[in-house]
């Protein structure tokens, strides 16, 4: 792959992660997925730099909220490593660009139609173990469950701008140290980490973007890069029966 490509993507993921807690791992999978990489290339290469944002924005932040963090703990992580390993172990006959593309296309609706889920938030709040076990799952098979957290951060936190991405920068932390624990314990030997140094990008971008991060419109963005994923999902969809 082009070097000059290659870091041009990751450096507006990473802009994009650093601004608003999401987007590295649900833009970047499907499009190192779709340019060649395979699975546990994929996490090797986006979760150092994901881990670092989510920790940078974690500490950043002066709430919190202990309960839904320890239920987040039980419920989603077991099922995370669960997955996860599903996933490294059978990644020679799992379609991963068609199921992240699916994933991509679904959370987007839901994002772009958030409005609706508010009226169930009492359900949600209900059967919220439920849904941590989905994200997890999800997470763990795909690496894409960012939207779905993203979606119950918010509706959970009643929108608190700063609540829901502390949740989500807590979400995004755990299961990314948890998940590359699980990549380098069983695929140690087949990884390279010639590309560590990308963390070092992070820590240039990821301070002045919160001068943005204040200023921004989470509610306008978070509807524009609805869209693009879903057009996103879309075409990598089209190119995946085109292809396979």
């Amino acid at each position: 792959m082009d070097f000059f490509l290659e870091n041009l993507i990751l450096l507006v993921l990473i802009i994009i992660q650093s601004i608003f807690g999401i987007g590295l791992l649900l833009l970047g999978t499907p499009t190192f997925l779709l340019l060649g990489y395979d699975f546990s290339s994929t996490l090797n290469f986006l979760l150092p730099s994901s881990i670092v944002i989510s920790y940078l924005q974690f500490k950043s932040l002066k709430t919190s909220s202990k309960k839904i963090i320890f239920e987040y703990n039980i419920f989603c992580l077991p099922f995370l490593a669960i997955f996860l390993l599903f996933a490294l172990n059978f990644k020679e006959i799992l379609n991963f660009k068609f199921y992240a593309a699916i994933i991509l296309i679904i959370s987007s609706l839901l994002v772009l139609n958030k409005n609706t889920f508010s009226s169930l938030r009492k359900n949600i709040l209900k059967y919220k173990k439920l849904i941590l076990i989905f994200i997890g799952s999800v997470h763990g098979l795909t690496n894409m469950g960012g939207g779905f957290l993203t979606i119950f951060s918010s509706l959970i936190n009643n929108s608190d701008k700063n609540l829901t991405r502390y949740f989500i920068s807590y979400g995004y932390l755990i299961m990314g140290l948890l998940q590359y624990f699980i990549l380098v314990l069983l695929e140690y030997k087949n990884l390279s980490f010639s590309k560590i140094y990308y963390i070092f990008l992070v820590l240039i971008v990821y301070f002045p973007s919160q001068i943005i991060f204040k200023k921004v419109n989470d509610f306008l963005f978070s509807k524009i890069i609805s869209i693009i994923a879903l057009i996103y999902g879309i075409i990598i969809i089209f190119l995946n029966f085109v292809d396979v």
